[in-house]
């Protein structure tokens, strides 16, 4: 008989099995084999499964505290907090993944060791993409210097997770065990990626905030201001309404004023948004960048999260429980408008916007939205008797005039008498201020209840301008177009009761767009044995293009205005009203809204900042540099 040959030196072995506990098969030998007599130094098997899994979540909770450092620049980033955020975070997410995975890898420790690999890979890539997605998710609410180091931070981490991954995928092909120069090769890699997330943090440190030199202006006569905010205001819904003549005092805006589309800001958020309007500065320098924010007493004493993670859900298990604290005016950093006129000489006065509370001292007359929600808020509205006399004008929805329902239909909806009742008290209120309250030269009112109006039945007036005739979108269509010709009543005798010379500002921070097709069948309701069909809604998460709307003194006749932010809105107000601009506000004037002869009248002033301001009187004539 032939003797079987010897198998070449090369031959592939078979892989060794999941459960194999050491040997030169492994991806990740537990340890070199220890010498005739002695113990072996091989850990626990249960020990190798939860380390495998544990590293990985615990390097993405790492990284995932450094984003927090990264988007709260106010957190001291010092040895102490930033520890004690790796140690909360990495342990919670390390825990996480190790659940997460335990059911796969229990009781194989050469299966949990070819994972880890692959789970620190993946761990570097989610760090590197949520770097680069909340840089341009935060754009505009970080400052720019941070927002770049965050772009380099995951630049660097990209680069990380490819190595990592090339490695990972080579070893897995060939299935060979990694030597000792891939093991340290990819645990250099881990610990470089913590140490670019720190030295990036690190390297962000603003420069103390320019002391600008004081300013002064001279009193004279000027345009009193009327601003009225509108939530949720669309171009889409106002130009058809007011062409078909269902909005004549819109309509009369639109013929003998300017108007344009303002573009917004994502995320979208309402504080930040109405904020940004009113100071004429981007959320990172105004300071106020979400609705609410989080005591983070684990991190530092007198610690606060104003942005968290997006997408995670992270404020359901980040915050570790606590409570949420509303942000208000307390949280500005830079004066908003109604704070600056003062300054200049204009009396002012507010009724209703977002984040006006607490109170300021500066206008004349302080009724916040805080107010709407719960009068006994301290510091919500003043002086004392226009917080007193505010309660008299408050509204139930089984209040409202029926006649004003009747324009509504038979069955006008609930939401619509909700939304009527906030709009028409915040409107009577108003309207009794600019009577006793003359010294009042600007008025700004914010008016919330086109907000849900807009979206649940703006997706039927943008379908039956498409020409559908189902009766669903041409309730929607009537109710929205209903709504819209009350506002533009209310706007009407407002306008009436201001002084002349007079000027109108109709603003928006965002609009709405409507739902997309396919959202009818979720407007399908069952409703006994039949199918009721609603109309489709819209949206104001992705900021559609607010509305601008400016009439009165010195505006241009029937001008489209293009190219209008947000942060134009308070230079185009302050220098339609006659005043000088500051610098250091990020928007510009719209000089296309006024005609040549305004223009030529009152060339543009300026000065350093509204911050350094002096009262009005303690200057002269002059101080202003003029353009």
């Amino acid at each position: 008989m032939t003797e079987p040959s010897a198998p070449e030196p090369d031959t592939p072995q078979p892989p060794a099995p999941d459960d194999q506990p050491s040997g030169a098969g492994e991806p990740f030998p537990l340890g070199p084999s220890p010498p005739p007599g002695r113990p072996s130094l091989t850990p626990p098997a249960g020990l190798v499964v939860a380390a495998c899994g544990f590293l990985p979540g615990a390097l993405l909770g790492t990284h995932l505290a450094g984003l927090i450092f990264f988007l709260n620049p106010d957190l001291p980033f010092a040895t102490g907090p930033v520890l004690r955020g790796v140690l909360v975070y990495g342990l919670l997410v390390g825990v996480a993944s190790l659940l997460a995975v335990l059911p796969w890898l229990w009781g194989r420790p050469a299966r949990a060791l070819r994972y880890l690999p692959w789970g620190l890979t993946a761990a570097l890539a989610l760090a590197a993409i949520l770097d680069w997605a909340h840089a341009s998710h935060y754009a505009f609410s970080l400052p720019s210097g941070i927002n770049r180091r965050m772009i380099k931070a995951a630049l660097l981490l990209s680069g990380a997770a490819l190595v990592t991954f090339y490695t990972a995928l080579l070893h897995s092909m060939a299935r060979r065990p990694y030597g000792r120069r891939s093991r340290w090769g990819i645990a250099l890699l881990v610990v470089a990626s913590v140490y670019v997330m720190v030295e990036r943090r690190e390297a962000f440190r603003p420069g103390p905030p320019a002391s600008p030199r004081p300013s002064a202006v001279a009193e004279q006569q000027r345009p009193h201001l009327l601003v009225v905010g509108l939530e949720g205001a669309t171009l889409d819904a106002i130009l058809p309404l007011a062409s078909q003549g269902r909005l004549p005092f819109l309509a009369s805006v639109v013929e003998g004023g300017a108007y344009g589309h303002l573009a917004s800001l994502t995320p979208n958020r309402r504080k930040v948004l109405w904020t940004t309007l009113a100071t004429g500065k981007y959320p990172y320098k105004h300071g106020l960048v979400g609705e609410v924010r989080y005591p983070a007493p684990a991190l530092a004493r007198d610690a606060w999260l104003e942005l968290t993670p997006a997408w995670l859900g992270f404020p359901l298990w980040g915050t570790l429980g606590a409570d949420p604290v509303p942000t208000g005016a307390g949280d500005r950093d830079a004066l908003a408008v109604w704070q600056v006129l003062p300054k200049l000489g204009v009396g002012s006065g507010v009724v209703g916007w977002p984040a006006s509370a607490p109170a300021s001292a500066d206008p004349v007359f302080v009724v916040s939205d805080r107010y709407f929600r719960d009068p006994s808020l301290p510091a919500a509205a003043r002086p004392p008797e226009v917080a007193a006399r505010a309660r008299l004008f408050r509204l139930r929805p089984d209040e409202v005039d029926p006649l004003m329902l009747a324009s509504f239909g038979d069955d006008p909806p609930p939401l619509v008498a909700r939304s009527l009742a906030r709009d028409g008290s915040r409107g009577s209120l108003s309207s009794l201020l600019l009577q006793q309250y003359r010294q009042s030269d600007a008025l700004f009112l914010y008016l919330d209840g086109l907000g849900p109006v807009t979206q649940h039945y703006l997706g039927g007036h943008a379908a039956v301008l498409a020409g559908s005739q189902r009766p669903e979108d041409r309730r929607g269509a009537s109710l929205l177009a209903a709504y819209y010709a009350q506002l533009d009543l209310l706007l009407s005798r407002l306008w009436d009761r201001v002084p002349s010379p007079k000027l109108l500002a109709v603003v928006s921070a965002y609009g709405a767009e409507p739902a997309p097709a396919w959202s009818r069948a979720l407007g399908e309701v069952a409703v006994g044995d039949r199918v009721v069909r609603q109309a489709p809604g819209a949206s104001f998460e992705e900021s559609p293009d607010g509305v601008l709307l400016l009439y009165g003194e010195g505006v241009s006749r029937g001008t489209l205005l293009t190219g209008a932010e947000l942060v134009d809105v308070v230079p185009t107000l302050v220098y339609g009203a006659g005043l000088p601009i500051a610098r250091d506000l990020d928007g510009r004037v719209l000089t296309a809204a006024f005609d040549r002869a305004h223009l030529a009248r009152h060339p543009l002033t300026f000065l350093p900042s509204y911050e350094t301001l002096e009262e009005t009187g303690q200057g002269a004539a002059g101080t202003a540099e003029g353009e």
